[in-house]
């Protein structure tokens, strides 16, 4: 067990609108590439164990998701490229370059959201997901928990 996954959901935040299952698609691709990234840096023989912490917070009138991993972090000459269709940093057969694509559009243009990270070479990368509060709701949105309430 190479990977830690930390959670801080606190259960009094507001909910949003938006679609369920592609909001859940969003997060666990952004999971999935922490663990990617993670695996560079576990996957050398050492006996480091990784971590991803997955937290949620209100900032002003949004909700936020964050999606943090220790991994190596995203080198600044590429930052500006992680949303584009088609860039992977991935060996060829591992990746299509189209899963941070897809959830940037599913955030921006579905949502009315942002997508946007902070990297820090050699200490990780922190994907932040911002949904608003209120929003104009289309036919298949749900109020989403963002909190630890069941379900």
């Amino acid at each position: 067990n190479r990977i830690r996954l930390i959670t801080s959901l606190p259960p009094d935040l507001p909910k949003v609108l938006g679609f369920p299952g592609e909001l859940g698609h969003v997060v666990l691709n952004l999971i999935v590439n922490a663990a990617h990234a993670i695996a560079e840096v576990t996957d050398n023989g050492n006996q480091r164990r990784g971590r991803i912490t997955v937290s949620t917070r209100r900032t002003g009138d949004s909700v936020e998701i964050r999606i943090a991993d220790d991994g190596p972090g995203i080198r600044p000459e590429i930052q500006s490229r992680v949303f584009d269709p088609f860039f992977t940093t991935k060996p060829v057969g591992k990746g299509t370059g189209q899963g941070l694509a897809i959830c940037y559009r599913t955030v921006h243009e579905k949502h009315g959201g942002s997508l946007r990270f902070d990297s820090t070479l050699g200490e990780g990368t922190t994907f932040i997901v911002s949904l608003p509060r209120h929003g104009t709701e289309d036919e298949g949105m749900a109020e989403l928990r963002t909190g630890t309430e069941g379900p």
